[in-house]
C-alpha cells in the first residue's frame, strides 16, 4: 500500500483524516465481524486504496464504497477494481452522498476518520437508512462512548442515540503501529447489530432526536433545567417528569435508553 502511494505521488490528507490499515489479518478479522457476505450488499465509506474491499470482492460480496479522495478513487475506479463487476464507486464525500441512494445495504461498513466519524454513524441513525448489521473502525474512545451505559463517565447522547437501533459490542481493539501514517491514538472495531424490534415508533423518531439533543444540551445542568428549553411550562414540565417517574434534580448521564423514552412518551 505505502509503495502504492510513492508510486502515485499521494500524500496522505489530514483534512480528511486519513490512515491505512496495513495488516491482512487485522483486514480479515473486521471482515469477519460482519458474518456470511457473500451475495450481500455492502455500502463501504472510506475504502481509500481498496484494502479491506478487496478482502470482501474475495468473499463474494456486492461492495459499493464511497469515497472523498479524487486521486484514490481514480486508482479504484481505473487500476484496483476496474474490472470487477461486483464493485461500484461514489465519488464525494459520504456524509453527501450516502443518503442519494435509493438502495438499501444489507451491511455498512467503514474506517472512519476520527475527524467525522461520529457525525457519520449519527446521521446513519437519525435519517433511517438502518442497514441489518455495520461494522466501523473508529478512535478507540469513540467505541467506547458507542458502547457505554447509563451512569458511566463515556455515555452521553451519542450512546443512546447509537443504542437506539443497534445491539452494539466492543469487538477488538487496534493499535496505532497498525495503521499507515501511525496515528496518535489507538482503534477500535465496534459492531452494531440491527434489534428485532424497534425501540421507538417510526413516527416518533423526530420528537425523540430533539428530545435527546435538550436533556443532553448542558451536562451539568439537572434534566429539569435541560428540558424547560422544549416545555416552558412549569406545571406541565412538573407533570411531565411525575409522570415518568424520573426525580427533577437527576442529570441526563444517568437515564437509561429505557428512562428517555418513557419521558418522551409522557409529554
Amino acid at each position: 500500500m505505502i509503495s502504492v502511494l510513492d508510486e502515485h505521488g499521494f500524500a496522505m490528507s489530514k483534512k480528511f483524516g486519513q490512515n491505512f490499515l496495513l495488516p491482512l489479518s487485522i483486514r480479515e478479522k473486521i471482515v469477519s465481524q460482519m458474518g456470511t457476505i457473500e451475495g450481500r450488499s455492502i455500502f463501504e465509506i472510506g475504502p481509500g486504496l481498496g484494502a479491506i474491499t478487496s478482502v470482501m470482492l474475495e468473499k463474494g460480496a456486492f461492495v459499493r464504497a464511497f469515497e472523498i479522495d479524487h486521486g484514490f478513487a481514480q486508482i479504484l475506479r481505473s487500476e484496483a477494481f476496474a474490472d470487477e463487476e461486483r464493485f461500484s464507486l461514489v465519488e464525494g464525500d459520504a456524509l453527501k452522498t450516502l443518503f442519494k441512494e435509493t438502495e438499501r445495504p444489507d451491511l455498512i461498513v467503514g474506517n472512519l476518520p476520527y475527524n467525522v466519524g461520529s457525525l457519520i454513524i449519527g446521521d446513519i441513525i437519525e435519517r433511517g437508512l438502518l442497514p441489518e448489521r455495520m461494522v466501523f473502525t473508529l478512535q478507540k474512545e469513540v467505541v467506547e462512548r458507542m458502547c457505554a451505559q447509563e451512569g458511566g463517565k463515556e455515555y452521553s447522547s451519542f450512546s443512546v442515540l447509537s443504542q437506539l437501533d443497534y445491539d452494539v459490542s466492543y469487538s477488538f481493539t487496534i493499535a496505532r503501529t497498525a495503521f499507515y501514517p501511525q496515528p496518535n491514538v489507538d482503534s477500535a472495531v465496534v459492531v452494531m447489530k440491527k434489534k428485532a424490534d424497534s425501540v421507538i415508533e417510526k413516527g416518533e423518531r423526530e420528537k425523540f432526536f430533539l428530545l435527546l439533543r435538550t436533556l443532553f444540551s448542558q451536562r451539568r445542568k439537572t434534566i429539569k433545567n435541560n428540558l424547560g428549553r422544549i416545555i416552558q411550562d412549569r406545571d406541565q414540565l412538573k407533570e411531565v417528569l411525575e409522570k415518568a417517574g424520573i426525580d427533577e434534580k437527576e442529570r441526563a448521564e444517568n437515564l437509561s435508553l429505557k428512562d428517555i423514552v418513557r419521558l418522551m412518551r409522557c409529554y
